[in-house]
C-alpha cells in the first residue's frame, strides 16, 4: 500500500471528526460523585440507553456517504493484498492498515450514537489491554525501584468509552505518578492495581505504598501550578490524569487509606458501543456463482469484482442502474445476485430495485444492497422496509459473501 493511502485516509478521519464533532457536540453531562469501589457489589441489572437516530442535513449526510465510500475502498484494496508476497515489515504494515481501516468503520458506524450520546459512546477501549500494556511500558522502572506489583485485571472486561489513545495516556500519567512516590519512599514498596466492575461504570483502583495523603491533598494535587515549592510529587501528573479521565465524562479522586500510603480511584463509563471483533472468521465457501456488481465508485467496483474474482465467481461490474438494465437483459435467470450501491447519478440502486420488483419480483429478491448512506432516516426506512440483506460501507468481505450467499440459496 503507497504512502498516499494511508496519508489519504488519515486527512479523510480528520475531516469527518472536525465537521461533525463540531456541529453535534452535545453538552457535558456535569461531574457525578465518585463510585467507591470494594466491598464488591452484587451484581445489579442496568438497563442499556436508548439510542436514538439524528437526523443529519444534506451536506452532512454526503460527506459521511463519501467517507465511508473512501474507507470501503481503501479496506477492499487492503483485502486484496493479502496474501501477496510481500517482505515481513511490509505484511505487518498491511496488517496495521487492515485494523485501522475496520476501526475508522466502526467511528463511522456508530457516528449517529456518538453525537446523540457524547457520555457512553467515545471510541470503545479495552481496559485491560491498555493497562496491561502501561505495566509493560514501564517493567524496568519497576524492576529498578524493586517495587512489589499486585494485580487485579480481569481479561473479559467490558469497553470503556474513552479513545485508546486518551486512555494510554492517562493510565501512564496515574503510573508515573505512582513511581514518583514510590522513589521517594523507604523499601518495601507496593503497587496494587485492581478493575472492577460497578454498575454502568468501571472502577480502576491504584494503590502504593508512599508516604500518606489525606484527601485534602487532593486539592493540591488538582492544582499544581499553585505549588511551586512541591515539584516533583506527580502534581503534574495526577492533575493531567484526572483532567483526561474527566474529559471522557469519568472521574478521579483520591481515597482515604487507613494503612497510609495513598489510593487513587478512576472511574468510566462502560462504552454503549460494539467492539470490533478480535477474529476474522474464514470466507464462507459458495459455488460458482454470477454475480452483477453496480457501483458508480470506479475503485470501490474494480476492487469488489477483483475480491469475488479471487474467489472464483464470474462478475460483470456496471457504473450505474441503466447499465445495469442493460446487462440483465430479458431473463431473469441470468444472474444469482445484483450487488448493488444505493446513491448513483442516472438511476439508482433504490429505483433499480423498485423498477425490477413490478417487472421481474424473482430478480429482485437477489439484490444485495451496499451503501455508505448511513444517516438519511429514508434509507434507513427503504433498507428495513425492502427485507433485502444491506451490508454498510466500509464493509467486511464476508459480510458481502455471506449476504450474497442468502440471496443467491433463495434460487
Amino acid at each position: 500500500m503507497e504512502l498516499w493511502v494511508a496519508f489519504g485516509f488519515g486527512g479523510l478521519i480528520g475531516a469527518f471528526i472536525g465537521v461533525f464533532i463540531g456541529r453535534h457536540r452535545a453538552s457535558q453531562r456535569s461531574t457525578s460523585a465518585p463510585v467507591v469501589m470494594p466491598p464488591p457489589i452484587p451484581p445489579q441489572r442496568f438497563a442499556p440507553p436508548e439510542v436514538q437516530h439524528v437526523v443529519l442535513d444534506e451536506g452532512s449526510a454526503n460527506v459521511l456517504n463519501a467517507l465511508n465510500n473512501r474507507l470501503a475502498a481503501i479496506g477492499a484494496l487492503a483485502d486484496l493484498l493479502h496474501g501477496s508476497p510481500l517482505d515481513p515489515e511490509r505484511a505487518r504494515a498491511l496488517m496495521m492498515l487492515h485494523g485501522e481501516v475496520r476501526r475508522a468503520a466502526e467511528i463511522t458506524q456508530h457516528f449517529l450514537e456518538l453525537a446523540q450520546h457524547p457520555i457512553g459512546a467515545a471510541e470503545p477501549s479495552d481496559c485491560s489491554i491498555v493497562l496491561n500494556g502501561v505495566l509493560a511500558e514501564r517493567e524496568g522502572t519497576l524492576k529498578e525501584l524493586g517495587v512489589k506489583l499486585m494485580r487485579s485485571i480481569p481479561a473479559d472486561l467490558p469497553m470503556v468509552a474513552c479513545p485508546m489513545a486518551q486512555l494510554t495516556e492517562m493510565l501512564m500519567k496515574l503510573l508515573d505518578f505512582a513511581l514518583r512516590r514510590l522513589r521517594d519512599s523507604q523499601p518495601p514498596r507496593e503497587l496494587r492495581i485492581a478493575v472492577v466492575e460497578a454498575g454502568p461504570s468501571l472502577a480502576i483502583s491504584w494503590w502504593d505504598s508512599g508516604q500518606p495523603l489525606s484527601i485534602e491533598a487532593e486539592a493540591r494535587l488538582v492544582t499544581p501550578f499553585r505549588f511551586t515549592q512541591s515539584a516533583g510529587g506527580g502534581e503534574i501528573e495526577f492533575a493531567l490524569a484526572r483532567a483526561l479521565a474527566q474529559s471522557s465524562g469519568g472521574t478521579l479522586r483520591l481515597r482515604p487509606r487507613a494503612a497510609g500510603g495513598a489510593e487513587v480511584v478512576v472511574t468510566l463509563s462502560k462504552s454503549v458501543l460494539a467492539p470490533l471483533a478480535r477474529a476474522t472468521p474464514e470466507t464462507p465457501a459458495l459455488p460458482k456463482l454470477r454475480i452483477l456488481v453496480v457501483d458508480d465508485d470506479a475503485v470501490n467496483r474494480q476492487a469488489m469484482r477483483l475480491l469475488l474474482e479471487r474467489e472464483g465467481h464470474e462478475v460483470v461490474a456496471v457504473e450505474n442502474g441503466l447499465e445495469a438494465i442493460e446487462r440483465l437483459g430479458p431473463a431473469s435467470d441470468r444472474f444469482d445476485a445484483v450487488v448493488t450501491d444505493l446513491q448513483m447519478p442516472r438511476l439508482g440502486g433504490r429505483a433499480l430495485y423498485e423498477q425490477l420488483r413490478e417487472q421481474r419480483p424473482l430478480l429482485a429478491e437477489r439484490f444485495v444492497f451496499v451503501t455508505g448512506d448511513r444517516a438519511r432516516d429514508e434509507t434507513r426506512r427503504f433498507l428495513d422496509e425492502c427485507g433485502q440483506p444491506a451490508v454498510m460501507k466500509p464493509y467486511d468481505f464476508n459480510d458481502l459473501i455471506s449476504a450474497i450467499g442468502k440471496v443467491a440459496a433463495k434460487q
